[in-house]
């Protein structure tokens, strides 16, 4: 991730992996590697794990955050919707965070 060879590898790897599938295929994937992604942790970076779990979380509510869904003109929309809460609820369990 430090370079853009490597961002555009990692990119390139990610679109590879998640090609011709479903939404729901997707979203079972990545919240199967979430889940890997956070053994790892616990197992290799276990005084920063924590810490890093939390990160990835705010991620993903940040990017919940990121737009209003329904209204009008920006108004009256709902800042983060129940499917959203829903998927935040499971990046949180797959990293075993509150």
């Amino acid at each position: 991730m430090e370079t853009s060879a490597g961002r555009s590898a990692a990119r390139d790897g990610v679109r590879a992996d998640l090609t011709g599938k479903s939404p729901a295929e997707m979203r079972q994937q990545i919240i199967a590697t979430l889940t890997q992604v956070g053994q790892i942790l616990d197992t290799k970076a276990s005084e920063d794990a924590a810490a890093f779990k939390a990160w990835l979380k705010r991620v993903a509510e940040r990017v919940a955050q990121a737009a209003s869904e329904g209204g009008i003109l920006g108004f009256g929309g709902v800042t983060v919707t129940d499917a959203e809460k829903a998927s935040i609820a499971d990046v949180a369990k797959a990293l075993g965070v509150g």
